[in-house]
């Protein structure tokens, strides 16, 4: 019995690709399996080589990887692109008939498995679309998984579509099945464990739940790269959640919407890449100093410019924590999982409103667009609202003074129409009133009352994610979507006896200086980061006066990989 697979189907763009691994993938979960699902493919309008792969497992699935039981292969570029993924254990299934291939050609290390996929399709009763399915009833039964179970994820994704179109399917699916168990044997025999009602999504499936279960009320965006699913995804529920989402002309329009919003009393938020993110950075300064709450997401790719836009990469970290005009506080949050994504999205929301400041939310294509396991909790979120001055009163000039100074940095705000609570919110300097003020003493006020905030957001920083060995030399410091694939990287290490500890950092300013300072000087520490100048290590060095000179980056727009990261520290130790 196994408890561990990797399966994957590579071929060319509109092939049904991403469907057919968003189907094998649920039917892994209904075996009771943890999933982790990687994508890719090129920044092209039609066509390019696209791959789906899954890996799953009954301990936890936290990354992909690299060496693959099964592969999928729909033309010739799949045996070529994806040889060194695999090994003598490996199958290859693919339809000689389609593509004409002399399977000789390729000199596979593993076993072959010619798949008439197309024909069986057709045969029964289907179409040539419907390929895919004899797809997964055959690497159903190469793995020993259920054939009930993929025909009942059949039915559910398929039964908005008629009967007659699940029956087709699923006959295509048992056609692969039948013709697998007659020519060939498993390789596998998976371990069926307790099925649990565990969601799998998306990161940014996930921070778009966090969204609304945060309150969020106002969502704008202009689609790009990997942040535009959330646009998708929030737009389809709009109706459903009550929520007004704007499909803005620009990335400038959709911050300026969201400060607008926010200002009459919504909970707002935007989503962007880096490239959009540019536009945003004016709007950013708007909302610092008018003091509005705003939650934005970036999606780091690959840059600069349009750089990469289909890939990953954390080259976007400086960027974040300096953008803007001149200096005021904020958040920013770089969740590592689906499960963090929630979490922390739903957090944001309410820190944007608590301290009425800016709270950047980061994440990047391999989080953004990978499918994970993740448990939510049963719960209602009542998202008390924070800082409104629901009777304000006019002081003796007979103005509500809106900014005036507290002891924390927060004034009461009011919502636009509110008797006695009218005020100016531009984006000059001014003084507590919000009329436009160039005198020394009120812009000393002003920032000074601002950044007394800081202080009480410093207090709200968690415990970072942090786990220690006995005996480990060596600390694996990272931040965001490396936490998983690090993960499974200790894992590997922990079998050759390398016990290694492990920081990731999901809360990146403030900055938790003193778990920083006590992880890394007990231990060698080693920062893994997918940027080109080792953009967190400076952060460290910074704020710590620690400068770590080991370091593992990648910045070729593909993610890491567990199985590299352990190779790079056997060399380093």
């Amino acid at each position: 019995m196994a408890n561990e697979l990797n399966w994957k189907v590579a071929g060319f763009a509109g092939e049904g690709i991403m469907t057919t691994g968003l189907l094998f993938s649920k039917t892994c979960a209904r075996h009771g399996m943890s999933i982790f699902d990687y994508t890719e493919y090129p920044s092209l309008i039609r066509g390019g080589h696209n791959t789906y792969q899954v890996y799953a497992n009954t301990s936890g699935a936290f990354a992909q990887r690299k060496m693959v039981d099964v592969l999928v292969a729909l033309n010739r570029n799949s045996l070529s692109f994806h040889k060194d993924e695999l090994s003598s254990d490996s199958l290859v299934i693919y339809d000689q008939d389609d593509d004409k291939v002399d399977i000789n050609d390729y000199a596979l290390p593993c076993q072959v498995f010619n798949l008439p996929m197309v024909k069986l399709a057709i045969d029964s009763g289907g179409q040539r679309l419907m390929a895919n399915n004899v797809i997964l009833g055959a690497s159903v039964y190469f793995f020993g998984m259920s054939l009930d179970i993929l025909l009942t994820v059949i039915t559910a994704v398929f039964q908005d579509k008629g009967e007659s179109v699940v029956k087709l399917n699923a006959g295509a699916a048992l056609a692969g099945y039948e013709y697998a168990k007659a020519h060939a044997k498993p390789i596998m025999q998976i371990d069926k464990g307790p099925f649990e009602q565990y969601l799998t999504a998306t990161g940014n499936e996930a921070i778009s739940l966090g969204a609304l279960a945060g309150g969020l009320q106002f969502y704008a965006a202009y689609p790009m790269t990997p942040s535009s699913s959330i646009l998708h995804y929030l737009s389809a529920t709009a109706k459903q959640t009550n929520i007004v989402v704007k499909h803005a002309e620009d990335e400038i329009s959709a911050i300026n919407m969201a400060c607008g919003a926010s200002f009459a009393g919504a909970r707002a938020m935007v989503g962007t890449s880096g490239g959009g993110f540019c536009y945003m950075t004016e709007g950013l300064g708007l909302a610092g100093i008018a003091e509005l709450p705003l939650v934005v997401f970036e999606g780091m790719r690959p840059g600069p410019a349009l750089g990469m836009p289909t890939w990953t990469a954390q080259g976007d970290l400086g960027f974040i924590l300096n953008a803007s005009q001149d200096e005021f506080p904020r958040f920013v949050l770089t969740p590592g999982d689906a499960q963090e994504a929630f979490e922390l999205t739903r957090i944001a929301l309410e820190l944007a409103e608590k301290y009425q400041t800016l709270v950047m939310l980061v994440s990047d294509k391999y989080l953004s667009e990978s499918r994970l396991t993740f448990k939510l909790e049963s719960t209602v979120f009542k998202n008390k609202r924070q800082a409104f001055n629901g009777n304000p009163q006019p002081d003796e000039s007979g103005f509500f003074p809106r900014y005036l100074e507290s002891e924390n940095g927060v004034s009461p705000r009011t919502i636009p129409g509110t008797a006695g609570g009218t005020y100016i919110a531009n984006s000059y300097e001014h003084d507590k009133y919000g009329l436009a003020a160039e005198e020394g003493s009120i812009r000393l006020e002003q920032m000074d009352k601002r950044f007394r905030k800081f202080d009480a957001m410093r207090s709200e920083v968690p415990r970072q994610y942090e786990e220690r060995e006995a005996g480990a030399e060596v600390t694996l410091v990272s931040f965001g979507s490396t936490k998983g694939v690090i993960r499974a990287a200790r894992t590997l290490l922990k079998k050759d006896g390398i016990p290694t500890n492990t920081l990731n950092l999901s809360w990146i300013w403030p900055f938790p200086k003193d778990q920083v300072k006590d992880i890394i000087g007990n231990g060698r520490p080693i920062v893994v980061e997918g940027n080109k100048q080792g953009q967190l290590a400076r952060l460290i060095a910074q704020e710590t006066g620690m400068m770590i000179n080991d370091y593992i980056r990648r910045y070729d727009g593909r993610p890491f990989y567990a199985e590299d990261i352990a190779s790079e520290v056997k060399k380093l130790v």
